[in-house]
């Protein structure tokens, strides 16, 4: 196992606010705020931030077939069973916090809460063919003073002030290693999870927050949260060895949970660094019918290389998806390759 080296940061300063109406999914309205910008208790806010492993994590070139223990996403009743069990149980289950914003106390999460976080996570990873992770407990700890900070001052900030309430040097350098949210009345255990898996807002059309979760060669991450806050470490020890696949989307190729669609905005990320997708374009076809696709610019820094693209959100929960992505060469030759893979949306049911 590797540890993380030292990381360079290149800054982003723009947060992300979706509004969540009554028995809404995960998106809603959009709108975007300036970093720090107040957010009004009726609102959900998702902040990303650029920050470009060293040199010493971009030149993975070996990839791999899937991981050996994931989920078979060519078999429906699998995929609706994991899906059931690991991420569907802990979409209401509440952080249980024990802490107190008024008092800066950190505190802990009820038994079980950061469980259901992790197990919607590793579930994410193994319908992407990656390996699970797990948990630190220091990054926990870590993680854990980072969400309070944002609690605690109703804002995200990946480089908090000193002059912020409830500062602690620990949760501030840890906020600059980590996904940061914030939900409103409440977060929930696996709701933070599809919050970073679908990314929305202008300014996370990099789809910074769901590379971290599905980067191939994490091995410990960490996790804390308060009523309303979560802060994921997702830059920590990583291995070499892990499982790497040539491609990962999101949406995954075979059956896939409409319940996990993100609003439109799809990927493609890279196991083989030494190929690019600057030059790459998109096509998708919905039930044998072309669909318009806008594709999004090509944002490095974010674990691995990766195409973003946009389809209509309005058609993108449901049918037969036949995706295209053409034109993907070497950083130093003319020689192409493409990938072709089909999705096929469905509402999971106990």
């Amino acid at each position: 196992m590797e540890n993380t080296p030292a990381q360079r940061r290149c800054a982003l300063g723009v947060a992300l606010l979706f509004l969540l109406g009554a028995g809404s999914g995960p998106a809603g309205n959009l709108a975007v705020a300036a970093q720090h910008s107040e957010v009004h208790p009726s609102q959900s806010q998702v902040q990303s931030q650029v920050l470009a492993p060293s040199p010493a994590r971009t030149t993975a070139t070996r990839t791999t077939a899937r991981w050996s223990g994931s989920v078979d996403t060519s078999n429906k009743t699998a995929v609706t069973s994991e899906y059931m069990a690991r991420f569907a149980s802990g979409r209401n289950v509440p952080t249980g916090w024990t802490g107190s914003n008024s008092r800066c106390i950190a505190g802990t999460q009820a038994p079980g809460a950061r469980t259901a976080t992790l197990r919607a996570l590793n579930f994410a990873r193994s319908l992407s063919g990656l390996g699970p992770v797990s948990f630190s407990t220091d990054l926990n700890s870590r993680s854990q003073l980072s969400a309070l900070l944002m609690s605690a001052n109703n804002a995200l900030s990946h480089s908090p002030p000193s002059s912020w309430r409830c500062y602690t040097a620990r949760g501030a350098a840890n906020a600059g290693r980590s996904n940061l949210a914030l939900a409103y009345p409440s977060i929930t255990s696996a709701g933070l999870v599809a919050q970073y898996l679908e990314d929305a807002g202008s300014s996370n059309r990099a789809a910074g927050h769901r590379r971290w979760l599905l980067n191939p060669f994490a091995t410990k991450m960490g996790s804390g949260s308060t009523d309303t806050a979560n802060a994921i470490t997702v830059i920590g020890p990583t291995a070499r060895s892990r499982p790497n696949p040539a491609f990962v989307s999101w949406p995954t190729a075979g059956w896939f949970p409409n319940t996990l669609e993100p609003s439109g905005r799809w990927s493609l990320s890279l196991g083989n660094r030494a190929l690019s997708l600057r030059w790459a374009t998109v096509r998708v076809w919905r039930n044998g019918r072309l669909v318009g696709t806008t594709k999004h610019a090509v944002v490095d820094g974010y674990a691995q290389p990766t195409i973003v693209w946009q389809l209509p959100a309005n058609k993108a929960r449901s049918g037969t998806f036949k995706v295209q992505v053409s034109s993907i060469r070497a950083s130093a030759g003319s020689k192409k390759y493409s990938r072709t893979y089909t999705v096929k949306m469905f509402t999971p049911a106990a």
